[in-house]
């Protein structure tokens, strides 16, 4: 990682770049010796309010690129290539398409929401200087709009969130480039500069447990009749919401499968350690049995194996896999393992 200062000095006074806007699927990689940066710029629903994105780059001080384009062209990659340590600055604005604020021409000219940032092109790393162009920072007041007004921010800030920060981006500020960043911003769960997924199994109905192999859990009677053992997940780098969460299992020593798979798509919470959580996972494994009195019975005082997958909108996923002890006798809904064995 390269700090700023250093990053600065590296820069030489007369810099050749090229600045193309490139599909996410024909993003080339850089040559030897070349810097690289990819400006990924997109927006929230506006309603139509908005008629056209100006978009301009500028690598140390000189204009590289100078574009407007239709909302419905976003999102949008800017691929920018180059020296190392070259300083790179994007402008976005969005311009309204209300008729009287329209300049010579025709052409819209009052803005609605003006996004900057400002990082550096580092070599070896494909990287994405994300810009995202916010109903939150709306600066123009159209006739009948229901659009709260934010702050109006001065360079070197710019608009995020509804409030002004700074425009700089550092390098462990970017996020690793992939080709499906438009609908995966980062979050809680996959950070911008996120590892590899990992994944635990455990057990809780009202908080994660750690689960060990040989650990024994009790199958309980629901309120429907069924039977069932409550399983939790503990994971990282995977997206905390619209993941799925699929839940197999079978009996050890069985050639295949008797019990029906089950799948979630429920948030996950934050949890220490940079990890995410879910609990409350009840996992019935009688699920389809003709005949739930009687099903149960082979399951107790037998090892189960269980698997836990998390897949999240990128594809990308984890598994773990527990092999446990289902206790001999029943938990029953008073709690005992009396009233119903």
């Amino acid at each position: 990682m390269f700090p700023r200062h250093a990053l600065s000095l590296l820069a030489p006074a007369s810099l050749a770049l090229l600045l193309a806007a490139c599909p996410a699927s024909e993003t080339p990689e850089p040559s030897a010796g070349e810097a690289q940066l990819i400006v990924g710029v997109q927006a929230d629903d506006f309603g139509g309010l908005v008629e056209s994105v100006h978009i301009v780059a500028t690598v140390d001080g000189k204009v590289a690129s100078d574009e407007t384009v239709n909302p419905t062209a976003l999102p949008k990659e800017v691929l920018l290539t180059g020296t190392t340590g070259a300083r790179v600055e994007v402008t976005a604005t969005a311009l309204t398409s209300q008729a009287a604020t329209r300049g010579p021409g025709g052409a819209p000219t009052t803005p609605v929401v003006l996004r900057r940032a400002a990082s550096y092109l580092v070599p070896n790393a494909k990287k994405l200087l994300r810009m995202q162009l916010e109903t939150r920072c709306i600066t123009f007041s159209a006739p009948g709009s229901t659009f709260p007004l934010a702050p109006v921010c001065d360079a070197p800030q710019t608009c995020a969130s509804g409030r002004c920060i700074t425009e700089d981006i550092a390098f462990d500020e970017l996020e690793s480039y992939e080709p499906g960043w438009a609908t995966s911003p980062p979050d809680i769960c996959r950070p911008a500069n996120h590892g590899a997924p990992e994944l635990f199994l455990g057990t809780g109905q009202t908080d994660f447990a750690s689960l060990n192999d040989g650990q024994t859990l009790q199958l309980e009677r629901g309120p429907q009749g069924g039977h069932h053992i409550w399983i939790a997940a503990r994971m990282k780098n995977l997206r905390q919401s619209g993941s799925r969460t699929t839940l197999t299992a079978k009996l050890v020593g069985e050639a295949a499968s008797s019990i029906a798979p089950a799948a979630y798509v429920f948030t996950f919470d934050r949890d220490e350690g940079n990890y995410c959580k879910l609990w409350g996972l009840r996992y019935q494994l009688d699920s389809g049995a003709t005949d739930l009195a009687a099903d149960y019975k082979r399951f107790l005082g037998k090892q189960l194996e269980v698997t836990v997958e998390v897949t999240d909108s990128t594809n990308a996923k984890a598994s773990s896999t527990k092999t446990i002890l289902i206790a001999d006798k029943l938990l029953c809904p008073d709690g005992t393992t009396t009233s119903c064995n």
